[in-house]
């Protein structure tokens, strides 16, 4: 009998019974429950029992006192057969299994039933339902009571945004709390088991670490996401929370690469994407986050055909070719060595090959594709780095690594009678802060230092970020009409 209630499957339905008659028979507290869902579908209910409980007095059916006989079930579109009596309710479903009505039992009977009822929870147009196919009422009265608590979260939904940037926490102070490999799926893994939050993605990059979520009115407020990130350790003024429409503003700011150290930057656009499909697959963020997603990309790209032609932008990869090249009288005598093989690591070695005298472009697990026209481009993995570094005169590092990938330990290898410049584009930083000791002459310059150098060039960008808001501005109603969506009204 268990190996046939296992296999007993059934199909979800939300039947659409305004004003139709409904059968109930039996009077008691199980038979309220029925009736009740019953009047709150909207039904006409029927409800023949020779008595019933006091609860019954709170409903408004039609009551035939007396027992249950064949005829009731005449003209019904759906029937419970509710009594204590099995041998009863046995007799009301084979009565309207001759009828072709569709009926369900409440006891030992249920899997000979044509439905069971799932467990049932309200709140305004939403309807929650939990099905165990019949086996476990408490368990899908466990787990509905559980659930029932999260609509009206659902509610009240809001955008926010919890972060810290190169604005609030100098790279030291902000190293530690950006959240890359494991870390981030730790930190994931928590906010998964908060109600309130719906969906959310978390923005590493070099300069920002960024939780981006819908959350409940209650969940934006109370603190338990800044204490999620960390951030409990950090004073007001070190870390930022954007709520609603000011956070809607901020993050097309971040998308268009506005508040970058290199404002104008259109990387950030890219990793804002790859942040969303990493967070779609860890089961983070669904259709919510994917329309605030778009609705960011679609604004950024507003603000960088109005603004970008008025900037002195140059990407990170650009940027350190600027910087060599103001630093060094001629790049074409010197050997770099370039340590990373992503889109960084790959724009370096692009637009460094015709303007350098040779690059040993170092990759960990992937080998890159070389063009033929990098005649002065050489490959080497992460293994023989060592092997390098005594040519080098410029090492720059691109890798995405948690941690150091050049050490005290690799300072024996270096040519320490030259001057060696050593650019970090990591984050966390990839070169140890040591190694600058390595020459007379030592040359250690970090992300933020790079992009102060280029921001010192730019001059004042508040006019730029005046006319953003006002752009933002002008697309306000796509803020006003997806949340409204979420909240199930009307834009």
């Amino acid at each position: 009998m268990n190996d046939k209630l296992n296999q007993t499957k059934s199909m979800p339905v939300s039947l659409l019974l305004d004003g139709r008659p409904c059968l109930v028979v039996g009077g008691g507290k199980v038979a309220f429950r029925k009736a009740g869902h019953l009047i709150d579908s909207g039904a006409e209910v029927t409800v023949v029992s020779p008595d019933l409980c006091d609860k019954f007095s709170e409903l408004s059916i039609h009551h035939v006192a007396r027992k249950f006989e064949p005829d009731d079930v005449d003209g019904m579109v759906l029937v419970f057969a509710a009594t204590n009596d099995r041998y009863v309710n046995r007799q009301v479903l084979e009565h309207c299994r001759k009828k072709n009505i569709l009926c369900s039992c409440v006891d030992g009977n249920w899997a000979q039933s044509d439905f069971t009822t799932p467990a049932i929870a309200r709140h305004g147009s939403l309807t929650l339902t939990v099905a165990t196919g019949g086996q476990s009422c408490r368990q899908a009265k466990m787990v509905k009571d559980s659930l029932a608590r999260h609509l009206e979260m659902i509610e009240t939904v809001e955008l926010v945004v919890v972060g810290t940037d190169h604005h609030h926490l100098s790279l030291e102070q902000r190293e530690p709390f950006h959240l890359t490999g494991p870390r981030s799926g730790r930190t994931g893994f928590m906010l998964m088991q908060l109600w309130g939050v719906h969906e959310f993605m978390i923005l590493n990059t070099c300069n920002r670490v960024e939780l981006i979520a819908v959350v409940s009115h209650e969940t934006a407020h109370n603190g338990i996401l800044r204490h999620v990130l960390g951030f409990d350790k950090l004073s007001d003024e070190q870390f930022y929370i954007h709520r609603g429409a000011e956070a809607f503003g901020h993050l097309c700011l971040v998308t268009a690469g506005m508040l970058s150290q290199t404002p104008g930057e259109s990387h950030i656009a890219a990793q804002i994407k790859q942040t969303f499909d990493s967070a779609r697959e860890s089961g983070w963020a669904g259709s919510m986050m994917q329309e605030w997603v778009s609705s960011l990309l679609h604004v950024s790209k507003h603000i960088q055909t109005e603004i970008a032609p008025g900037l002195r932008f140059e990407e990170i990869e650009d940027l350190v070719l600027s910087y060599l090249e103001d630093r060094q009288t001629d790049l074409s005598e010197k050997k770099l060595l370039i340590l990373g093989a992503g889109m960084v690591g790959q724009g370096l070695v692009a637009n460094s090959f015709p303007k350098v005298g040779q690059i040993v472009w170092c990759y960990h697990r992937n080998r890159p594709e070389l063009s033929r026209h990098w005649k002065n481009v050489e490959l080497c993995d992460f293994n023989s780095i060592k092997d390098r570094l005594g040519d080098a005169d410029i090492v720059v590092s691109a890798a995405d690594a948690p941690g150091h990938l050049l050490h005290s330990g690799h300072a024996p290898f270096f040519d320490h009678e030259k001057e060696v410049t050593l650019i970090d584009l990591g984050m966390p930083r990839n070169i140890d802060p040591a190694l600058k000791e390595l020459s007379p002459e030592p040359i250690l310059i970090d992300l933020d230092g790079l992009k102060q150098w280029h921001r010192s060039r730019m001059g004042n960008l508040n006019e730029s970020l005046e006319k953003c808001r006002r752009i933002i501005g002008e697309h306000q109603e796509q803020y006003e009409r997806i949340i409204n969506s979420f909240q199930g009204r009307h834009a």
